[in-house]
């Protein structure tokens, strides 16, 4: 207890600068813990960090607290400059081959030499570790000839290609299905798109960022089936693996005797953060105002959902203390007027120096808001949960507003992952993480590998994917019913990997039980007519989708063929917009029609609706091919929803940073040919200055052209 009181003391005068007197007695104290085994490891680290932070404060003694860094472990901290012989031997040691002005901390480097060595790594650290960069260095060696990194989402593939693109002079840096692999390839993909269309043969190397998401934390967890399909298409490669994420307590399911692996679980930090509980009283949204008056470095505002984040983004604009000074912001806003809606919440926002991130913004747009925000333009971010989901920030200050993702309370593990955006490795080493709520109990998950721990909750859509050396004999049994089955051909069932295998037979059934009927509706070929689609969209709904409540805008399959073919008759954003918010005047509404219309065109037009319009194409394929009846074909149809009737390269730019609007414009110069590869060569040859864009425009090409 004395223990900790001195610590707390300590703590306490080294935060406080009237009561640092004494420069060299704090040094010496630190000194004696850091040595002294009896002391705690983590906290220790945290004195030595606060000290870094002041480290104005020890003019004169720089030599000791070089060396209180080096024995903790933080060589990145250290000046060069300012070292001994042993200190600069030790520096370099750690120093990875390959990469320019990085350095290691200790149990980086550890990692680092680990995968060098071969062995296949299983890393839980803090968000402030450093679990990307090791990655880099990885890659630098240029031991690998095809890597491939699986990314959460698409977000964070423009961030990581980005990174990436200082290695683009080795390795070819495939993102899309559109582009053709080279000798040498970074494949920076997402999970679907792992299961979709990468080839595995000859992948020497591969990593899993945010790998908790294997396991299942609900039922039926999408994510979590398709992160398992792609991690099992990558295990079966026998590639050495990297897979890393926050604050695991322990794995299950996955056993040496499967694979050899090591596990690293550290809670080794390189900031600080501090906690502070705000009372709010009856007035939560006058006190969030309150606090951020006081908060003038780069700070986030968590919310459960994009509507509480406009509720909020209201508030802080009607407040009248946020003002915009800065030009690229103003032309950011009127781009958005001009290209959406004037009274969409995000023109309002940006107007104000505020920055919006959901999952309902369009790609390019959120990703300028990130962009903008680490770069210092924007200095209030407030976002739901897609800022944690492994997009890298640089905040001071991360306000929880809400304790809720939707509806569900928050887990320990998720408020760790969103406290972890406060402070950033050598820009911040103090973070403060701002409480509205009480923070929930503290229990870490274990993650579970369900291919492997193999229990009676493994979805069969999952078990069908494997092979059947990597079965256990009941769940072999199990999956025999599919094998044994007439409906439909077993490689069917498995190549529709989007949906369950009984949804397809239950879809199926369906089809045989009124044959003439299903054959008039769905023997088309090309574009369908309304009453084709109509059929079409209620058998995905009923069957493939099984919901009963709204889904991104949608609540029953004729409201699906409804919005389907407004695409069809309209694939322009803007006139579609307007279209839908015509004749309303009250604010809010013509938002929540702008972000419903949105979501559907994002998870609904651009992925979920093609994807099982291509299942039911399989299927009634299969049926009517064993009827003797020549089948329908929904390919075309698919491929032009996905991408809004453009052409694909254009619609995969808006991934790259380029709005879709912006690539439309650039046509007649980056000439589109359904060909990704062609369009990215031809963009980096053009001027863009010379091409008739808004001022904002060609920023966000050159700056894509920067990163290619």
């Amino acid at each position: 207890m004395a223990e900790h009181m001195k610590i707390t003391e300590i703590r306490d005068m080294i935060k406080n600068p009237v009561k640092l007197n004494d420069p060299f007695q704090i040094l010496k104290i630190v000194a004696s813990m850091v040595n002294n085994p009896s002391c705690d490891e983590k906290e220790v680290q945290e004195l030595v960090l606060r000290l870094l932070d002041r480290k104005e404060e020890f003019s004169g003694f720089e030599s000791l607290l070089n060396a209180l860094a080096r024995e903790i472990g933080l060589f990145p901290y250290l000046n060069v400059e300012e070292l001994g012989l042993s200190d600069l031997i030790a520096y370099e040691y750690h120093r990875p081959v390959g990469l320019e002005n990085i350095v290691f901390h200790r149990i980086q480097a550890e990692i680092y030499r680990d995968l060098l060595e071969g062995k296949n790594v299983i890393l839980s650290a803090p968000t402030s570790f450093g679990k990307s960069i090791i990655i880099d260095a990885v890659i630098a060696t240029k031991k690998f000839n095809n890597i491939v990194i699986v990314v959460p989402t698409i977000a964070l593939i423009d961030e990581t290609r980005r990174r990436f693109s200082k290695f683009r002079d080795h390795y070819k840096i495939i993102t899309h299905n559109g582009q053709v692999p080279s000798n040498k390839n970074l494949f920076v993909l997402t999970q679907e798109r792992v299961v979709e269309f990468l080839n595995e043969d000859q992948i020497d190397f591969f990593v899993i960022d945010e790998f908790y998401k294997i396991s299942p934390r609900e039922d039926n967890d999408e994510r979590s089936i398709v992160l398992n399909q792609a991690f099992y298409k990558l295990y079966k490669t026998r590639a050495q693996f990297y897979l890393l994420g926050p604050n695991i307590e322990h794995i299950s399911g996955i056993s040496k005797g499967k694979m050899e692996f090591i596990f690293r679980k550290t809670d080794y930090k390189t900031v600080v953060t501090e906690y502070h509980y705000v009372a709010t009283g009856d007035s939560p949204y006058g006190k969030l105002i309150e606090l951020i008056k006081g908060l003038k470095d780069p700070t986030i505002i968590y919310c459960r959902s994009p509507n509480s984040v406009n509720k909020v983004a209201v508030e802080l604009i009607e407040s009248g203390h946020f003002t915009n000074d800065r030009l690229e912001l103003q032309k950011a806003a009127e781009w958005i007027k001009n290209n959406y809606h004037p009274d969409w919440l995000l023109v309002k926002a940006l107007e104000k120096g505020i920055g919006i991130h959901h999952g309902k913004i369009p790609r390019s747009l959120s990703q300028f808001f990130i962009r903008s925000f680490n770069s210092g333009i924007i200095n209030y971010l407030l976002c739901t949960s897609t800022i944690i989901e492994g997009v890298n920030t640089s905040a001071k200050n991360v306000i929880i507003f809400d304790n809720k993702i939707a509806k569900k309370k928050i887990d320990y593990f998720t408020f760790n992952n969103i406290s972890g955006r406060s402070g950033r490795m050598f820009k911040h080493f103090i973070g403060n993480v701002y409480l509205f709520h009480e923070p929930p109990q503290s229990q870490l998950p274990t993650v579970d590998f369900p291919l492997f721990s193999q229990n009676e909750g493994t979805p069969d859509r999952l078990l069908i994917q494997m092979d059947d050396e990597d079965l256990g004999i009941e769940l072999m049994e199990k999956i025999n019913k599919y094998k044994k089955q007439n409906i439909l051909d077993f490689d069917t069932l498995k190549a529709n990997s989007i949906s369950d295998p009984n949804d397809q037979l239950d879809l199926a059934e369906k089809i045989l039980s009124n044959i003439d009927y299903y054959y008039i509706n769905l023997s088309w070929k090309g574009i369908p007519k309304y009453e084709q689609l109509k059929v079409a969209c209620e058998l995905i709904w009923s069957y493939l989708i099984k919901s009963k409540g709204l889904q991104s805008g949608v609540a029953s399959g004729s409201q699906l063929t409804y919005r389907i073919w407004r695409i069809l008759s309209n694939n322009d954003i803007k006139s579609m917009i307007v279209e839908e918010t015509k004749n309303i005047d009250d604010f809010d509404m013509i938002n929540s029609k702008i972000d419903e219309l949105l979501d559907f065109i994002r998870i609904w037009a651009m992925y979920k609706f093609p994807k099982l319009l291509l299942v039911l194409n399989s299927i009634q394929n299969e049926i009517f091919k064993k009827k003797d009846l020549p089948p329908g074909d929904y390919t075309y149809f698919a491929n032009c929803i996905e991408n809004l009737f453009l052409d694909p390269s254009l619609i995969a730019l808006d991934e790259f940073g380029i709005p879709i609007q912006v690539s439309k414009k650039m046509s007649p110069w980056i000439k589109p040919d359904k060909d990704l590869d062609t369009v990215l060569s031809n963009l980096k040859k053009i001027d863009v200055d010379e091409l008739p864009l808004s001022e904002f425009e060609k920023e966000l090409v050159k700056d894509t052209i920067r990163h290619l």
